[in-house]
């Protein structure tokens, strides 16, 4: 037997299975086998159709047509057609040895399914059965429905936000699901390759419901073809359950934390390409409105408790524009949206003095800041996306050489940026006997350290990062300039040379960020 996909069994569904023993003939309308039945009556009432609503099948054996002539045949079936009667199950062998032509062919030029009855079988039997059937169906849905409804709230209870939950609707309608902003671009989906399947879907849709608040439309929820043929109903009545639970998810997070936000930067960081309409919309949809003009600047933030990271991020970003961020293994990953800056500081160098100025709030956060995307110089397609999420992978992976900045180098400050750790990640990809040249000229100053228990080459590298700034590099050091003087004259001692030199620069600092790839190197498993 066959299995109802929507509320209600269809006209074949209820033939095929409820009506077999009566041996149906479809005569007419055979393109119309899909309607669903709300219900089946029988009744040999001449004047049955104002009593009907609609939606059901009509079995009868003809009776209060006997004696009638062809045109008031023809005008019972206009009636029932007009009614909106799914279809006429007539029985022969009683009333009438076949089903009248004029029956035929009135159905057939109102579309209406006239079906003949060639075994005598109690009608009782069969609305029993059918009857049954279509109620238990409805109840189905109605479980199904309930079991969504209690899905997604729970969804929103544990913060699972709009991806989570447009899973949870695919998984009941059993076909993609696409949420499209009121503007016409794609905001989520699930059950789909990429964007371009996204579209199919919609373009292929079997139901949609829309997203609602404030009385105003933000959103579409749509359904696309699914794996079974008759899935309009059930997806639309499902819709409709989801519509109410998407609208509060969508609407409760405000700036920033939002169940669009998070889906967005998921996706960046998988690399899945978003055209940059699509890209725009959904950082609009997260509370972060995107223009012509703008920057969008990656950043990737840590800290003892993701909170404290989070809350920097948000404050930090007040003061330039939007923001949209999401928590992934204690890590927060954000894009700040601001106007392209004017003047001498590009977008990192203003989101670098944005943490820093936030004062304690950034005191125990660690950021990389990364290299910015305008929006002016991005194509339709999705280069821009994969740009932003190359960027965002970028601030994560040298996201440890800034921790262990802080740690070993006794830098002013927590907040980096992506380009000024460049020379690190660099010395881990460099050949090993230009990292061995490169660690033998402060190795003097290691291994005394090891020895003494001092601390010069952490001074020296202090020193350098901080432009050979006596006042600078004693309060990073925490300590005395006379000290600081002292330390540098030992470094020179050991080393043999000046390291201060300005043509020393670059190679010194370039050998303890060789001299971190080493350790790395030696530490990492096998």
């Amino acid at each position: 037997m066959h299995e109802s996909p929507g509320s209600t069994l269809t006209l074949r569904q209820i033939i095929d299975d409820y009506l077999a023993d009566a041996d149906p003939h479809v005569l007419t309308a055979h393109d119309h086998l899909e309607r669903p039945v709300i219900w089946v009556h029988s009744s040999e009432i001449y004047e049955i159709g104002p009593l009907l609503s609609g939606g059901e099948l009509l079995l009868t054996t003809g009776l209060g047509l006997a004696g009638l002539d062809a045109g008031t045949r023809r005008h019972y079936i206009r009636e029932l057609a007009e009614r909106g009667v799914v279809a006429l199950a007539f029985e022969i062998g009683r009333s009438f040895d076949s089903v009248p032509d004029e029956i035929i062919r009135e159905g057939s030029a109102r579309r209406l399914p006239i079906i003949e009855l060639r075994r005598v079988v109690p009608f009782i039997t069969m609305c029993r059965t059918a009857n049954t059937a279509i109620v238990s169906a409805e109840l189905a849905d109605l479980r199904l429905r309930g079991e969504l409804d209690t899905t997604l709230h729970d969804d929103m209870a544990a913060g699972g936000g709009v991806a989570k939950m447009l899973e949870h609707v695919s998984d009941a309608v059993h076909c993609p699901i696409v949420l499209v902003g009121s503007g016409g671009a794609l905001i989520a989906a699930h059950g789909v390759d990429d964007d371009r399947s996204a579209w199919r879907a919609v373009d292929g849709q079997v139901a949609s419901a829309p997203i609602i608040a404030r009385g105003r439309e933000i959103a579409r929820l749509i359904a696309g073809p699914g794996a079974t043929q008759h899935s309009g109903d059930r997806a639309a009545m499902l819709l409709d359950c989801a519509a109410g639970p998407l609208t509060s998810a969508l609407v409760r997070a405000g700036i920033g934390r939002s169940a669009v936000a998070s889906r967005l930067i998921e996706e960046l960081l998988a690399s899945r390409p978003i055209r940059r309409a699509d890209l725009f919309a959904r950082l609009s949809g997260s509370g972060a409105p995107v223009a012509q003009s703008t920057q969008i600047v990656p950043v990737v933030v840590e800290s003892p408790d993701s909170r404290m990271a989070e809350s920097a991020l948000t404050r930090a970003a007040a003061t330039l524009g939007g923001v949209v961020f999401e928590t992934v293994v204690a890590t927060v990953y954000g894009l700040v949206v601001m106007p392209t800056p004017t003047g001498d500081h590009d977008a990192v160098d203003c989101v670098r003095t944005a943490f820093t100025d936030i004062g304690a709030h950034a005191s125990r956060v660690t950021v990389v800041v990364g290299q910015p995307c305008a929006t002016a110089d991005a194509g339709p397609g999705p280069g821009l996306s994969l740009s932003i999420g190359d960027s965002l992978r970028t601030c994560a992976e040298r996201l440890g050489s800034a921790v262990e900045s802080v740690q070993t180098k006794g830098v002013a400050g927590r907040v980096f940026t992506a380009r000024s750790l460049a020379v690190d990640a660099a010395a881990g990809t460099m050949s090993a006997a230009a990292r061995d040249e490169l660690i033998d000229l402060i190795d003097p100053l290691v291994r005394h350290d090891r020895a003494s228990s001092t601390h010069l080459a952490r001074t020296l590298e202090v020193h350098l990062r901080n432009g050979c700034s006596a006042t600078r590099s004693a309060q990073a050091l925490h300590i005395g300039r006379q000290s600081l003087y002292q330390r540098l004259d030992r470094v020179r001692e050991v080393l043999g040379f000046d390291p201060t030199d300005p043509e020393m620069y670059a190679s010194i600092l370039l050998a303890f960020s060789a001299l971190r790839a080493d350790c790395a190197g030696a530490l990492a498993p096998v």
